[in-house]
Parts: structure tokens; sequence; C-alpha cells
């Protein structure tokens, strides 16, 4: 009796299950570590102190520029809407205020900025600074 010999060939290349799957993982990990921030495009130059303080980067994050121009969270405000822009945000982002000015902003707009904030009720402001020597 004469047995026909089946061979079975290897399919040729490369199996891609495995690396969808190391490829997918990576992604989840990116997207969940990235840090979004609302005003790196704006360019503002904090002004440095020997020892900075650890200031929580969450909630409401006031900006104003050299121009003196108000940014609520990336987006640009009339000081005549500030405070009632800032009180919406709170709710949303949570109570903390962190008020940022480049070093060369005119200490005027930032006595404006801090006077409508304190029409509306809010007094409690962090004030961010770089560590000398740091990042600027």
């Amino acid at each position: 009796m004469k047995f026909k010999r089946t061979t079975q060939t290897d399919e040729e290349g490369i199996p891609i299950t495995n690396l969808v799957d190391v490829l997918f993982l990576l992604i989840v990990f990116f997207m969940m570590s990235t840090v979004l921030s609302f005003d790196r495009g704006i360019g503002v130059k904090l002004p440095e102190t020997q020892a900075a303080g650890r200031i929580s980067n969450k909630g409401v994050s006031i900006l104003v520029n050299r121009e003196g121009r108000v940014f609520v969270d990336g987006t640009e405000v009339p000081l005549e809407r500030l405070g009632e822009t800032v009180k919406s945000r709170q709710k949303l982002n949570g109570t903390n205020i962190i008020l940022k000015s480049d070093r060369e902003t005119r200490y005027q707009a930032i006595a404006e900025v801090m006077d409508k904030l304190l029409e509306v009720g809010i007094s409690d402001l962090s004030l961010p600074v770089v560590e000398k020597g740091g990042r600027s």
C-alpha cells in the first residue's frame, strides 16, 4: 500500500498579530501620559525666583501677556467679562485660580485683572514662577 505523504508548508511572512497588540498598547500609553496645556502657544516667560514653590496646574489658568491681553484657559477674554468667565470655568475645572503673566507685563495690567477677580469674590490666587537656572 502506498500512502501519499502530505507536507504542509509554513506560510512565509511576519506574524503581525503580536505587533498590532504592542502598537495598540503604545498608543494607549502615550494617550494616557500626555499632558494637555492650554497656554503653551502664547509664549510667556515667567518670573524667576531662588526657591520656586510647587503650584498645582489644575484649575483655571489666567494669563496676562506683555501687551496686557487676558487669556482664560487659552482663549482671549475681554477684561470686562473676566469675572463671569472665570466663575463659569471654576465649575468645570475646580476652584484653584492660577494667574500667570510675562515677566515684562506692566504691573497695572496685572492689578486690573486682580481687581476684576476681587469684584466677583475671588481672592485666592496662585502665582507660579520659575526657579532660577530652570527653564524660561
